[in-house]
Parts: C-alpha cells; structure tokens; sequence
C-alpha cells in the first residue's frame, strides 16, 4: 500500500524536497515528484519543506469514522507528546471522547514496559553496542542504509506496538485500537501490525485538528478530562530527547555502555558512519530521527508552536506527574511476547561504467572536473550523483538549473544579439537599461553611453508611459521617429515581476517608402483615367450626335474603370 506521495497537481517542480531528502528517496517524473518506496525512510522532511503543500498521506480517518458507525469499539492510545503539542492537553481527552471513543489510553504505559525490557536487554546482552528502537524511521534507516547496524538494534517493540498488544489482551478483537500521535513513519510501522490484528489505525494530530475544523469542534470550550490509563513518569518522557535514557538510568551507569542522546537525520547519520566504521564502541544510542525527538514530529498541528515551546510545555507538564504512580497493566499483559527483529533491506545502487557517467555529465555541460560546480540546486549534493541518479530514472538532466540558466541565457543573448528588430530594455523609472546591436546601428550610439539614461534622451516615451500607466502590453503601434528619419512598428511588453518594460521597434521605413510610391503611382494612373474619360465622352458625344445615339453605355463603362482604379488605390 502506498503511504506516503506527493499530489501530482501540486508539484512545481521546485526539487526543495529533493534537496532536503537525506537518502534521495525521491525521483522526478515528467517534472512531478514521487516517493521511491524501498528507499523511503518516512522521516516527513520532504513533506516539511513543500513549499505547495503536495504532500498526499494515507489516512485511517475514514475507517475510523466507518467503525464508529458500525458501533465499534474505539481504543485510542495517544502518545505522550499530547501534552506538549496542545496548549489545553487534557481538553484533547475530551473531544476524543465526544467524537466517540470508548476508552482513551496513554501509549506511555506500553512505553513503560519497553523501558523494563530495554534494562534487561542491557544487563544481558553481549554485543559492544545497542540503538534503540522506538523511531521507526530509525529502525528503517538502519534497514536499508546501515545492515552492518542491525544487530545492534535491541529487538523490542516500539511503545505504540507493545501498548496496543496490551489493549487487544485486555479488551479482545472487539476493540478497535488507534493510535494517535505526531509521528508519520507510525503509519509505516503499523502497516503490517494492521494486517496481523494487533491494532487497527494509525492518525496523526494534524489529521484530529483538521476533522475538528471541519466539524466547527473548539478545544478551549470542552472541559479537561483524564485518560482512562495513564502511563507513569518514565513512559511519559519518551517524546524528549534524553526521555528513554532517564528512565533506565540506573541501570546504564552500571553497564559498559556509554549513553548518548542523538536527534536529527544528520547527525544519526554521522553517529552511524562513526559506529560502523568502529570509531567508538560500547556506546548505547537513544536515536530519534526527528530534532528535539517525538515532540518535534513532522504531522502536528501547523498552528502549535515551535518544537521548544513545546518542549518546554511538555517537560513541565511531565514534571509535575513525577511521584504519581499509576496501575495501568496487568500481570498477564507483561508477559506477551514484544520482541522483534529486524532484516536487511538494503537498497542496492545500480552500478554504471565511468563512460556512462561521463556522458550524462557533458550532456550538461560537464566537459570536465572544472565545469562540476557541485551547487546542490537540483537536489543532489554534487554532479556525478546527480549523473548516477538520471542513469536510475531517479532525475533528468534538465535538473541542473546552472546549465539550464546558462541555456536559456544563450538563447536570450543570441536573440538580443542578432534580432533583426531594434530592442530596447527600460526600468519602471524609463531608464535605459540595455539596446541591442541593431538599435546601437539605427540610432548611431554606443548602449553603454546611454545606460540609466531617460528612454526620452532617445526617443518619445509616451506610448512606454501609457504601457506603464495601464500595465497593459501594447501589441503594435506605428511610430515616426523623425529625429533618426525612421518608421517604426512598436510593441511594448511590460513585465512587472522583473519590474521593466520590453521595447521592441520594427523599422518599416522602406516599406512605407514603398506604399507612398504606389500610392503616387496609383494616383497618377486616377489621373490620367480622368483625362482619358473626358476625352473619351467629348469624342463620344461628337460620334453620338452624328449618329444619332446615346453615350450612357460607354459612360457608364468608363466610370466603372475609374471606380476600379479609385479602390485598387485604397
């Protein structure tokens, strides 16, 4: 099932989430962007940036609604980050409740258990190193990016896994469990716990927020309420960075392993590159792929506040919950089996020959090492990548935006050049700005002595006035440039986002030359018709008068040469 792409309306074909995609899991398809799934790792970023907002996610809402029709019912566990996502958590509880949820649970309590289960996988393991595996981002990045790191992932469900293995022992495939938190990869993870039983739906808090408005649904006008199961002080702090850490402090302090906090996709990646190529050791990583951890998830409310308002909001909220101890599962549901293991899924580059490379980099203008500017604007963070991925279908050469500008300025330069027609280029001040070659010749002056100067100092600027007034482009006008004895066809093109106005002058000097000439012709022809007739009907009247006969015909024919003449001249 597809999870995660881009609406292809909505692509502008701007490469930002290229650029911002650390695995370059994303590939350009008649200029629209789409998500190459067995590269993907689900970290949001890409859909962070969309300047467009394209981002297209599969969504359970619809389900949900459909099971809450059906009289089903509704488990939500809702991940402890709530508490610092929403100005007026416990209010949250409360509209969940009136959308129709049964039971509303804390995925700090499945946290809780996983904490237990990280202690002794600490105290019993053999291996030099241990990642956590709560982020499934993390546990996909390390998958596909990093097999060499799989055998350190401790084999444990994630918090939201294992609590809702405990709702489905407690309540019975009744229950419709959700999960509800700030996480996109979450949808990811799930997928096949969905297909086995173990939960049923995954939505985020953007998505509760947008059904809230779509339902005219006020947070601040409900009362707080609690969540039917609270999770404990540990579980809760899981959504900050140093959360899973500090809740097996004990017994880290007393192991081998040196614990480190690391957040953010870089910086994973670094520790991961450090650790793979045995540069530190014994170290035990609480990994987050997200910066400042699960409260600064990609799929929280647009309108929350920025991730350290939120932890800060969090952390004093948790910290007043310290010495509160809650009984929130059963002896039976510690024992379920949460273990998990994890598998290579390594994506493999296509290989390609140097030539093959080689010919995709002139193909823009890569002639060689120099020319490689390694500008990064197509996504890519230098040319030969970029190569490599149009020779996997992943991009196309007209990417690169230096060599494209290049072209199009080349194009532009031969136009402005070698155009036939006078170009003239004004600020929105009618300042000259440029004159190309053949309006340097007409004019007989050099464009750089005229630069910054009034349009005026060369020629009549009315009609650019006019353009500039109305800002509307002037398709054709003819013009008499007395001053350079030229006749010009003028059109103005006004282009407000570049601020300047666009003149091109055809000269049609010698045609108008030419049509005065046949016009001089044409009434001179008139002319000599006129004496022609008169003669003609004097001649006529004469002949008419001896013989006794009428001129009308042969008037009547010379006026209809005379007509022919009159509008050939028109």
């Amino acid at each position: 099932m597809k999870i995660l792409d881009f609406y292809p309306t909505n692509c502008k074909n701007c490469y930002k989430c290229v650029r911002n995609c650390s695995v370059k899991a994303i590939k350009m398809i008649d200029d629209q962007a789409q998500i190459v799934e067995e590269k993907c790792i689900a970290c949001g970023n890409c859909f962070l940036v969309c300047p467009q907002n394209a981002r297209n996610i599969h969504s359970d809402l619809e389900n949900v609604e459909n099971a809450l029709i059906q009289g089903k019912k509704i488990i939500i566990t809702i991940a402890p980050s709530y508490l610092g996502v929403y100005d007026e958590p416990y209010k949250l509880i409360s509209v969940l409740r009136y959308l129709g949820a049964s039971l509303v649970e804390e995925t700090a309590i499945g946290a809780e258990q996983v904490s237990k289960l990280y202690s002794e996988y600490i105290e019993t393991t053999k291996k030099d190193n241990a990642i956590t595996t709560c982020c499934p981002t993390v546990n996909m990045m390390i998958q596909n990016y990093y097999p060499d790191l799989i055998k350190y992932l401790m084999p444990i469900d994630s918090p939201m896994v294992a609590h809702c293995k405990m709702i489905r022992k407690r309540h019975g495939n009744d229950a419709y469990i959700v999960f509800l938190g700030p996480c996109i990869s979450k949808k990811c993870e799930a997928y096949g716990y969905q297909l086995s039983g173990v939960m049923d739906a995954v939505i985020s808090f953007e998505e509760i927020d947008k059904l809230m408005e779509s339902r005219n649904i006020n947070l601040s006008e409900f009362e707080e309420t609690y969540p039917d199961l609270e999770g404990n002080y540990m579980g809760k702090k899981y959504p900050l960075e140093q959360g899973i850490l500090s809740g097996i402090s004990n017994i880290v302090e007393n192991s081998k392993f040196t614990p480190v906090s690391i957040s953010g996709i870089e910086n994973l990646r670094k520790a991961f590159d450090a650790l793979s190529n045995g540069e530190i050791t014994n170290v035990l990583i609480e990994a987050n792929s997200c910066d400042g951890g699960c409260i600064g998830g990609p799929a929280v409310p647009k309108k929350s506040k920025n991730v350290y308002a939120r932890k800060i909001r969090a952390r004093n909220k948790i910290q007043t919950l310290r010495n509160i101890e809650y009984k929130n599962y059963t002896p039976e549901e510690k024992k379920l089996n949460y273990v998990r293991n994890f598998r290579d899924k390594q994506y493999i580059h296509p290989a390609f020959t140097e030539e093959e490379i080689r010919n995709v980099l002139e193909q823009t203008g890569k002639h060689n090492k120099s020319d490689e500017l390694n500008c990064g604007a197509c996504g890519y963070d230098t040319c030969r990548e970029k190569a490599i991925s149009v020779l996997e279908g992943l991009s196309h050469p007209q990417m690169c935006m230096p060599y494209m500008r290049s072209e199009a300025e080349k194009i532009s330069n031969i136009y402005f050049e070698y155009s036939p027609s006078i170009i003239i280029i004004v600020d929105l001040n009618l300042k000259i700005l440029d004159l190309n070659p053949v309006g340097e010749k007409v004019f007989n002056i050099d464009s750089n002595s005229v630069k910054n100067k009034p349009l005026s100092f060369l020629m009549p600027d009315k009609d650019f006035q006019f353009v500039l007034r109305t800002e509307d482009n002037m398709d054709g006008r003819k013009l008499t440039l007395d001053k350079y004895g030229l006749i010009v066809y003028e059109r103005i093109i006004y282009l407000p986002k570049n601020k300047i106005l666009f003149g091109i002058l055809n000269d049609i000097t010698n045609d108008e030359l030419k049509k005065e000439q046949i016009i001089n012709f044409k009434m001179n022809t008139l002319e000599t018709a006129d004496k022609v007739i008169e003669k003609q009907m004097r001649v006529a009247q004469e002949i008419a008068g001896l013989l006794g006969e009428t001129t009308a015909e042969t008037k009547a024919a010379l006026l209809k040469l005379k007509k022919v003449v009159f509008e050939e001249n028109e």
